[in-house]
């Protein structure tokens, strides 16, 4: 009885009777002998042997024999190819690997087929093989197998990346440790050298006070120890005597009264030092210096030139104190999900929660903002365009506030931020200038070799690749230049795609997205090629942009423009990323 699903070979039917056929196990050891049976569950030709041991064990015992006179004729000659040697089974050793059960995509030999597949439609794959490697099934295989290695390449592309990550983080937060210790060290030193110093104080001033009455004393009594001589003496004559004692009476009563004046001065101070309660705190405290908390994690980037994008509702940003028409001239990412806005024409920084599409927070600003960057400790900058300071904000529990105000030039526009210097963009005589967070100049960069290194730059921003560098967008000349941080030319871009570049985000190592204000696009930069490609425009309702951003954790792009009240937001449409390499 033949197997169900089995295709029986025609050509196995056109033998001769006086044909040969030679047992197919021990063919595969390297023997051969005259098949004497056919295994009709195996699809195997066997000698004597073969047949006993097949027929012994207990997997194979069941199977359907054919004698000698029943078993199908074979041609070695043109059917040895179809009896290939494979691979030996996995759960069976010493079995050949010859059939596939395409109902649970199994590989196995004959006892895997009896014991698990009894009911499937079995492939035998000397049968199928064939076909199968010259159909499209096995043509789209390799295809499929070089997109799996690429998403696996990208995964571990991004693994090293996060290793990379995490060795940066590990010392970063390590030297703000240490540098927080030590600020504590210099404020213990401090206070330990005021309080030293108190106590010094304390004790010379009781010391001068103790000494400068023992000196008193001591010279009252050097005066009675002469008179009380002076009066017992045999040279002294009897006048003299009396003379002596009616001043010693007096200095007597001057003495009492001396003492009684000294006995008020005879004293000291006695002090104990006291513990500051809250440095004893520190003592008690179970976190001591301070704790590590998780803010958020590294989130896989994708290769934004794979991904297509899917528009979703515009986000409302107009609030009721808003006079004018909302004009978001600068927008970044606070928080996952979570945005900080410029509102120039309403002179006002605000946070929108893309994930509730609403507006959770405003501030009335004293001027007119431009830029706006991330800093440390939930703290933000904002340049003006009519005020010449820069802003310092503050969030806590999702409101904001106004802080440190840092006086700058006139024009200040673009600002960025890294490693707690601020990088400030001027119109004005066209320059970037590198400040402290207090607002110190550390250096200013203008030209390059002697060149103007831009003609009306109105934003720039930092990408964080290794080394890091500035990028700036220059309206006049199309192009956005690429800066060390120590204001060495690097690279410029331009595109015929790309006219009056506007605001630029970082959205992975070597990828930019840069507005284009007269071209009505949104560009994606690569840094390998130095290519541009419009990724958004006119066709997805971009008018005039001034501001975009991208939050990796929801993977969307969120687009400002002019004198629009509100936002354009587009999501990624594929599921499966190529990770960022």
């Amino acid at each position: 009885m033949e197997k169900s699903g089995k295709r029986r070979d025609p050509d196995l039917n056109k033998g001769s009777d006086n044909t040969t056929v030679y047992c197919q196990p021990c063919e595969e050891e390297g023997k051969r002998a005259v098949a004497q049976g056919f295994c009709q569950t195996c699809q195997e030709y066997m000698c004597d042997s073969c047949i006993k041991a097949h027929k012994k064990f207990k997997v194979s015992k069941n199977h359907i024999m054919l004698s000698n006179d029943k078993m199908p004729s074979f041609f070695p000659s043109t059917k040895q190819s179809d009896i290939g040697v494979t691979e030996y089974c996995r759960k069976h050793p010493n079995e050949m690997i010859k059939f596939y059960c395409p109902t649970h995509s199994d590989l196995g030999c004959g006892d895997c087929v009896v014991i698990g597949h009894r009911t499937c439609k079995i492939d035998y794959i000397a049968y199928v093989s064939k076909d199968f490697t010259n159909g499209r099934e096995f043509r789209e295989l390799e295809p499929s197998i070089k997109r799996a290695e690429d998403l696996l390449s990208g995964c571990i592309s991004y693994v090293n990346e996060l290793f990379g990550k995490i060795e940066h983080q590990s010392k970063d937060e390590i030297d703000r440790l240490r540098k927080f210790r030590t600020e504590i060290n210099t404020y213990l030193d401090r206070c330990e050298k005021e309080l030293l110093g108190n106590i010094q104080k304390m004790k010379t001033d009781d010391e001068s006070v103790l000494t400068e009455l023992k000196t008193d004393c001591e010279l009252v009594k050097s005066g009675l120890v002469a008179t009380r001589t002076e009066l017992t003496s045999v040279d002294v004559s009897d006048n003299q005597r009396y003379v002596t004692a009616r001043r010693a009476q007096k200095e007597l009563r001057e003495i009492h009264d001396k003492m009684e004046k000294m006995a008020g001065r005879m004293k000291a101070r006695k002090y104990r030092f006291v513990k500051d309660p809250d440095t004893e705190g520190l003592l008690g405290s179970k976190i001591g210096l301070g704790s590590l908390d998780v803010v958020e994690e590294f989130v896989p980037v994708p290769d934004l030139s794979t991904v297509t994008w899917k528009k979703e509702d515009d986000i409302n940003v107009r609030m009721t104190q808003d006079k004018k028409t909302c004009w978001i001239s600068s927008s970044v990412l606070f928080s996952p999900g979570l945005f900080l806005l410029a509102d120039c024409e309403n002179n006002c920084v605000k946070l929108v929660d893309v994930s509730s599409r609403t507006v959770t927070a405003r501030l009335q600003l004293p001027g007119r903002p431009w830029d706006v960057c991330v800093l440390a400790d939930d703290q933000a900058a904002v340049t003006f365009t009519n005020i010449y300071m820069i802003q310092l904000l503050l969030t806590k529990g999702g409101q904001l506030s106004r802080g440190k105000e840092i006086k700058v030039s006139p024009e200040c526009c673009g600002i960025t931020s890294y490693d707690n210097r601020l990088y400030v963009l001027y119109q004005s005589y066209p320059r970037i200038e590198v400040m402290t967070l207090e607002g110190h100049i550390i250096s200013t960069f203008q030209t390059d070799d002697g060149r103007q290194l831009v003609q009306a730059p109105y934003y720039l921003t930092v990408s964080a690749s290794t080394p890091a560098t500035l990028y700036v967008s220059d309206i006049d000349a199309n192009t956005v230049l690429q800066l060390s941080l120590d204001g060495k030319v690097l690279r410029e871009y331009r595109d015929k795609q790309l006219t009056c570049p506007m605001s630029m985000v970082e959205v992975g190592p070597g990828q930019m997205l840069v507005c284009g204000k007269g071209s009505n696009n949104v560009m994606l930069l690569m840094e390998t090629d130095g290519k541009m490609a419009e990724i958004l425009g006119r066709k997805d309702g971009l008018t005039k942009p001034y501001s975009v951003t991208f939050c990796p954790h929801t993977r969307a792009i969120v687009v400002g423009m002019f004198r629009r009240d509100s936002l354009k937001v587009f999501n990624a449409n594929r599921q499966n990323f190529l990770y960022q390499s």
